[in-house]
């Protein structure tokens, strides 16, 4: 008797503390607030906590890496701690293609890299991006892009694909480094054999202006410049500086062929998460700041290295507006043919966002 009784206490008491725990648990407030600020920190509808995985593959202590441990500070004080961001460089999460294909299966939450990548996933109607001598300088690029909404039209090609192009960091305007001299002219391209990138694009772009373009994968590229088995390689100032192109490729060419960005892509999903969280709104603004800051800093740098280069004994030439523009009409066969990829009314418009 004593033990039933015992037992009917015990459940009892156990009916009890379940029920208290129920009540304080929905009684806590959410981890960030509910909606609206507090001492300018941006609270979320929820209080979910949402980890945002930044893959990429440029080194630790470049500007976009930089950028994204900023907004890593930025967002976890903006949001307490609601939105959690985590840089993984060097290619930590993988290659290229697969941390964007990874966007869409959530192993990424944001990736950053040439926008070749993603036109490589989505298909070649991207590639408009990167046409050759489409804008003539990083002041053209900037303000066809973002004043001139080159990024939203980007973002209509990218319509039903799953992915959202959010932003674009800077990572230089291509141009050329070359054992052998710097370059005005097609006549002048002629047997240079410079290392590019596997896409067909880049391909048909040297041939059209008249070099001879060794596509090479880029594990490959620095033993390839130093023992001479290219001549050189089209890429930006930032990657000669950092590899130490320049002093066995010393004759370099401010040519700025493409603008090449780094699209900052996300899933059009995670972004309407963030939404329904109430966290968007505080993310982007966290991001636009990175990517703009990124932008200022890795063209500062870009200019430095000039200077650098001339003052350790390397040549450097800046292509004339006429010389850019004979380049340019050489690559016009290039134009046509994207034109009917991309289709004519976006291709039309893009052309527009760069005065052309």
């Amino acid at each position: 008797m004593k033990t039933r009784k015992f037992k009917k206490i015990f459940v009892v008491a156990i009916s009890v503390m379940l029920i208290v725990a129920l009540a304080s648990g929905c009684g806590r407030p959410a981890a960030s607030g509910t909606g609206g600020t507090d001492n300018g920190v941006t609270g979320g509808t929820s209080d979910q906590i949402f980890v945002v995985k930044i893959g990429h593959t440029d080194t630790g202590d470049r500007s976009t890496n930089a950028s994204i441990l900023w907004l890593a500070e930025y967002l976890d004080e903006k949001t307490n701690g609601q939105i959690k961001v985590e840089a993984y460089p060097d290619g930590q999460l993988g290659d290229d293609p697969e941390m964007c294909k990874g966007l869409l299966l959530g192993t990424d939450q944001v990736y950053f890299g040439l926008a070749g990548v993603l036109g490589g996933i989505v298909g070649p109607k991207l590639d408009v991006v990167d046409l050759p001598f489409l804008y003539n300088s990083y002041d053209e690029w900037e303000t066809g892009m973002f004043d001139n909404g080159g990024l939203a039209l980007y973002n209509e090609l990218l319509e039903g694909s799953g992915y959202t192009c959010v932003d674009l960091m800077y990572n230089g305007m291509m141009n050329l480094c070359s054992s052998k001299k710097v370059y005005h002219n097609s006549a002048d391209m002629a047997g240079y054999k410079v290392r590019v990138t596997s896409s067909e694009l880049n391909v048909k772009i040297f041939e059209a202006i008249g070099a001879s373009p060794t596509p090479m994968s880029w594990g490959e590229v620095y033993t390839s410049v130093v023992q001479g088995t290219v001549d050189g390689l089209t890429h930006s100032l930032g990657v000669f500086n950092d590899f130490s192109f320049w002093e066995y490729a010393p004759f370099i060419t401010i040519a700025e062929i493409q603008s090449s960005p780094y699209t900052v892509v996300m899933s059009t999903a995670f972004l309407e998460e963030l939404d329904q969280a109430g966290l968007q709104e505080v993310f982007l603004d966290g991001l636009h700041q990175a990517c703009a800051q990124q932008r200022q800093n890795e063209r500062e740098l870009e200019l430095s290295y000039i200077d650098k280069f001339e003052k350790e004994g390397a040549t450097v030439y800046t292509l004339t507006t006429d010389e850019k523009n004979a380049f340019y009409d050489k690559c016009q066969d290039i134009y046509a043919a994207q034109r009917d990829v991309t289709g004519s009314e976006v291709f039309d418009k893009f052309l527009k966002t760069a005065g052309k």
